[in-house]
Order: structure tokens, then C-alpha cells, then sequence
């Protein structure tokens, strides 16, 4: 029983809770000439619901990472997704609370930009981390995952390129695409557990 109530929470985290919460903080116009950030600082309550969504997706692959990070067998790629994962989050809570102002503070605005990148590049690496691993023990089995990987980092390279900023479009994906695949990873992972 307290296995299903944990894939209750997971999978309503993962496939609702997220997912809506991205969507409805995104809105429904200018996906392309837009970003969360801007969004972000329009309003209180829209910083406020930026702060959220950040709690809402660092938190989750924080832990859900942490858990993948566990259940790997050599110590050395636990502790290299570890720390690979708590470098993502620190990028993203830092990101979160420097506000994106460049007529303002543009120095500071340069660095918003950067720690949110490289947050998104951080989380992606401790999950090619724990797929290359993975891959090491049933390389039929994770093939997917990994291709799964790849469609998400090739998917955001063109919705970085379409436009030719970090838009909206982009972040609603690469959100909403990498805490499916992180929960599809982790399921996978228990059945062998």
C-alpha cells in the first residue's frame, strides 16, 4: 500500500501538478516573444506564482534525482549526481530571487539568464548521468530514455533557435518534458529494484 500511495503522489505531481501549474503560469499568448521571467517581474503576484513554479519544479527534480541517485550501484556516479543535481537547484533558487530587470540591472539580469541556463543544463546532466549508467547494466531496456534524452535537448535547441531567445515555448517543454522523463526513469528504475 504505501508503494501506490507513493506513485499516487508521483504521478499526480509529475502528470498533472507540474504540467497545469507551468501551463497556467505561461498563459496563453506570446510563447515565442516572451519568457517566465518577463512574466515574472509584470506583477507581485506574478513573481509570486514564479517563485512557486520554481519551488514547485526544483523541488521535484531535487528529490526525485536524489532518489535515481540512490538506487544507482557504483558510489561514483551517486555522489556525481548529487552533486550535479544540488549545483541545478542552487542555479535555479539563485535565478529565482535576482529578478530579471535589464533596463534596471542589467549585470544582474546577464547573471538570471545564466544560472537559469545552466540549472537546466545541470538537471540535464545528472539525468544522462544516471542513464549512462543505467545503460550500462540493460542497454535494450534504457535505450528509450536515453532517446528520450536526446528528443528533449535537440526539442529545445530548436525552440531556442525558432525565436532566438529563451521563450516561453521552451521553458512550458523542456519543464514539462524533462519531469516526465525523470518520472519515467524512476518507475523503471523500481521495477528493478
Amino acid at each position: 500500500m504505501k508503494k501506490r500511495s507513493g506513485h499516487f503522489w508521483l504521478d499526480f505531481t509529475a502528470c498533472f501538478l507540474i504540467p497545469a501549474y507551468t501551463l497556467l503560469f505561461a498563459g496563453s499568448v506570446e510563447w515565442f516573444s516572451s519568457n517566465f521571467s518577463v512574466i515574472a517581474v509584470t506583477g507581485e503576484d506574478h513573481y509570486r506564482g514564479f517563485v512557486y513554479w520554481g519551488i514547485l519544479a526544483g523541488g521535484y527534480f531535487l528529490v526525485m534525482l536524489t532518489r535515481l541517485a540512490g538506487l544507482l550501484p557504483r558510489a561514483g556516479a551517486r555522489v556525481g549526481t548529487l552533486v550535479l543535481i544540488t549545483l541545478g537547484v542552487l542555479c535555479l533558487g539563485y535565478a529565482l530571487v535576482i529578478p530579471y530587470l535589464p533596463a534596471h540591472f542589467p549585470r544582474y539580469a546577464v547573471l538570471h539568464v545564466l544560472l537559469a541556463a545552466l540549472a537546466c543544463v545541470l538537471v540535464m546532466g545528472a539525468l544522462l548521468v544516471i542513464l549512462l549508467v543505467l545503460r550500462r547494466e540493460d542497454r535494450v531496456r534504457w535505450r528509450g530514455p536515453l532517446w528520450a534524452w536526446w528528443a528533449i535537448v535537440a526539442g529545445s535547441g530548436v525552440l531556442f533557435f525558432i525565436p532566438g531567445i529563451v521563450s516561453t515555448a521552451l521553458e512550458v517543454f523542456f519543464t514539462i518534458s524533462a519531469t516526465l522523463l525523470t518520472r519515467r526513469v524512476y518507475l523503471r528504475r523500481l521495477e528493478r529494484t
